[in-house]
């Protein structure tokens, strides 16, 4: 027989003890969080050890580098992108002041760094509950917003907004809903129903929603990058076969493809009245202009009030990508008639093209 070649997890009484020999030391803490306890699958145990090892010696460098994997692991990229954003960040400071003119209490759903918090509060609410469903992200929002001086007019939960209770986790139902569980494609964070539930137990009726509205837009479009995601050639050798097994989607920059026909809106998803999302269907006719269709691109339009709009498709757009969903390739000459194709189930999308 051979021999399991993973880790075998220390029973708990012995890791426990190992754990209390080595408290007050950082060093071995951290290593104890790292062989013991996430071999054990205790991710969050090793994270809270790795934090009480940082606080008796901030400056630690080795134990510092020790626990970064720890600490980051499972935190998405995407937090580091979106709040540099800052164009972003202005469109939505500015529709917060207007709704927030005469105060009001907000709840803010997946909250992440709590940026959007702070900004409300600036604009006149006079408390915000944000909901921040992944713990370690509520930890951390919660440090910023305290360093900023926030936390006497903010509440961060970390819980997923479908376990908040009016009464116990809202005084009463909140004045505004600002919500950022968002994907590329709008719906892929689950805000179908997430919105859902919040329009139906968390705000008052009538209540404001931001954003209140996306239309999610789509074009075809040549991948400047085709040969790093298919196979053809190689070595003399034909690989196409294995292109049937290639992603289906992916984000990709916006000076990584070009457009080959006009923009089409496909969805255009109003929530500002609390309706739920529906699956949909929709189809959309383009013409091309000459060059080799390699997929589509599909991206947002968020429309926030006041004619205020934020076009994920900018140039200096940093919180979002456009997607790219892969087709069969051809080339197009100018004038090319195709059908787009577009569906979703309020949580995952489809695109294709009809020729």
């Amino acid at each position: 027989m051979t021999p399991d070649p993973r880790p075998q997890s220390i029973a708990a009484p012995a890791t426990e003890a190992l754990l209390a020999a080595v408290a007050g030391n950082p060093v071995a803490m951290v290593n104890c969080a790292r062989t013991l306890l996430l071999a054990s699958g205790q991710t969050d145990r090793a994270r809270d050890i790795c934090r009480e090892a940082l606080a008796l010696d901030p400056g630690n460098a080795e134990a510092l580098a020790l626990a970064r994997p720890i600490l980051s692991d499972g935190i998405g990229s995407w937090y580091f992108t979106m709040v540099l954003d800052h164009r972003r960040h202005a469109l939505y400071a500015r529709a917060l002041a207007k709704l927030l003119s005469n105060g009001g209490v907000v709840l803010d759903i997946g909250a992440g760094t709590g940026v959007f918090a702070m900004l409300a509060v600036r604009a006149g609410a006079s408390h915000v509950i944000a909901c921040e469903r992944d713990p370690h992200v509520a930890r951390a929002a919660s440090e910023a917003i305290a360093r900023n001086g926030f936390a006497d007019r903010i509440t961060v939960l970390p819980v997923d907004s479908r376990e908040l209770q009016v009464g116990r986790d809202l005084a009463e139902p909140a004045d505004v809903l600002l919500w950022d569980n968002l994907a590329n494609n709008f719906l892929g964070a689950g805000c179908a129903a997430t919105l859902a539930d919040a329009a139906a137990r968390l705000v008052k009726p009538g209540a404001a929603v931001l954003p209140g509205r996306a239309e999610l837009l789509a074009a075809a479009v040549t991948d400047l990058e085709a040969d790093e995601h298919r196979m053809g050639l190689v070595d003399g050798l034909d690989m196409e076969a294995f292109n049937l097994l290639r992603g289906s989607d992916f984000t990709i920059a916006r000076d990584k493809f070009e457009l080959r026909s006009a923009p089409a809106v496909l969805f255009d998803f109003d929530v500002s009245g609390g309706a739920p999302i529906r699956p949909a269907r929709a189809q959309e006719a383009l013409t091309l202009t000459a060059g080799r269709v390699d997929g589509i691109a599909q991206w947002l339009r968020f429309h926030l009030g006041d004619g205020l709009v934020y076009d994920t498709l900018d140039e200096d757009v940093r919180a979002f990508g456009a997607q790219f969903h892969v087709t069969e390739t051809f080339e197009a000459a100018p004038g090319t008639a195709v059908r787009l194709h577009g569906a979703h189930d309020t949580l995952d999308t489809w695109f294709w093209l009809e020729r």
